[in-house]
């Protein structure tokens, strides 16, 4: 795994030390890129057809029915202060152990319930309505984009590993990092500037008005994330079946006596998450090592993740290399968090033919909130033992 985190990092130094001796514009490099896809497009007209297919059903059949209706639920909460009311009964719970304002508590929950990209859009929401700054809206960023736990549990424990115990201790490390870069993000309280909600004028607005303006930003943001998952469906097609970057890649394993496909699972997962996982899943590894990888890709997120999150930070001026950064050393967590719990933790139970009945399926989407104030309750005591000052 170190052989693997060290090329990654020569191979990114290289590229853009190799682009910037160039001196090439950003927009050039760009454009070529889209004629190069343009024209595998052409060429490889099939195989990419039935790609975004593939990925036209798994939006219409996984995203539309789990993401529309929260999200114009979500919607209409804020748009009747529901994040004032929020951060008066998690604010205390959630944000003050974390070092954020009372109203980051709206956009934690939603990532945790649901996960990629509702935590972002939300986070960008309280900024454009004024409760937090920017610098807080960079930290909240990082924090609020998580996996949801039906995806780790019931989509990589259940049908990938065939266990969903494991998808418990995949949903513990993810979870955990996130709190591990809120805390390591955490600055001085008298240093932040929080505009409270109080401060902000809300605008009475009836409630056909609402829900019209609520299913219309909720269509806009699903449409967006259908968009998404079919250009990288496609992107994805064109690589798995490339036969010369899978004899590089089988090359490169060769030399550094790597698993066969363990590197090549990993490129295709910093992409895009589920098509790493589904591979990861598959290899001839030890189980420690594989589970560490899955935390990995699933706390990374992959440029597919990354893409939709910058849709929504796209009017904003935020730094999206601080936010790749930090996705990438929350990885580096998850990896690490993840690897020592399976190790840790009884071989019995990892290993175990844990079922979940359909009756407890619904409680799933619960047990993050549980988990997260639990977690941040054991922090802020940890806090007030050895690090408060009066």
């Amino acid at each position: 795994m170190n052989c693997i985190i060290i090329l990654w990092f020569l191979i990114i130094a290289l590229i853009v030390l190799f682009i910037k001796q160039l001196n090439i514009e950003k927009n050039f490099i760009l454009c070529i890129l889209c004629s190069i896809f343009i024209l595998l497009f052409i060429l490889n007209i099939k195989q990419c057809t039935a790609a975004a297919i593939v990925g036209c059903k798994l939006w219409y059949t996984a995203i539309v029915p789990s993401t529309f209706p929260f999200l114009v639920t979500c919607n209409l909460l804020i748009f009747y202060d529901g994040i004032t009311l929020y951060s008066k009964i998690l604010g205390p719970l959630i944000c003050k152990p974390l070092g954020l304002s009372k109203a980051c508590s709206f956009p934690i929950v939603a990532s945790f319930l649901c996960g990629y990209p509702l935590g972002a859009k939300y986070s960008v929401d309280l900024y454009s309505l004024g409760h937090i700054n920017k610098d807080e809206c960079q930290r909240l960023l990082n924090v609020a984009s998580n996996v949801g736990p039906l995806f780790l549990i019931g989509s990589v424990g259940s049908a990938l590993l065939g266990n969903p115990s494991l998808g418990y201790l995949l949903l513990a490390g993810n979870y955990l990092s996130a709190i591990f870069i809120a805390l390591i993000t955490k600055k001085n309280r008298t240093s932040r500037q929080i505009e409270t909600s109080s401060s902000i004028k809300q605008k009475k607005v009836n409630f056909g008005q609402a829900i019209k303006n609520a299913i219309e930003n909720g269509i806009t943001t699903t449409i967006t994330i259908g968009g998404f998952i079919v250009m990288f469906s496609v992107i994805i097609s064109l690589i798995k079946n490339n036969s010369y970057i899978n004899y590089i890649f089988k090359f490169i394993e060769t030399l550094l006596n790597i698993k066969a496909g363990t590197l090549f699972s990993l490129f295709l997962g910093s992409i895009e998450m589920t098509n790493g996982c589904s591979l990861v899943s598959n290899l001839n590894i030890s189980i420690p090592i594989k589970l560490g990888i899955i935390s990995f890709l699933c706390s990374f997120s992959g440029l597919s993740g990354i893409a939709q999150i910058s849709a929504f930070m796209n009017n904003f001026k935020i730094s999206y290399s601080k936010y790749i950064f930090l996705k990438f050393v929350q990885g580096i967590f998850s990896f690490i968090i993840t690897y020592l719990l399976v190790k840790i933790i009884p071989t019995s139970i990892t290993t175990s033919t844990l079922g979940i009945t359909s009756g407890t399926n619904a409680y799933i989407y619960f047990l993050p909130v549980f988990i997260l104030i639990f977690l941040t309750l054991i922090f802020k005591m940890l806090y007030s033992l050895f690090f408060h000052s009066s």
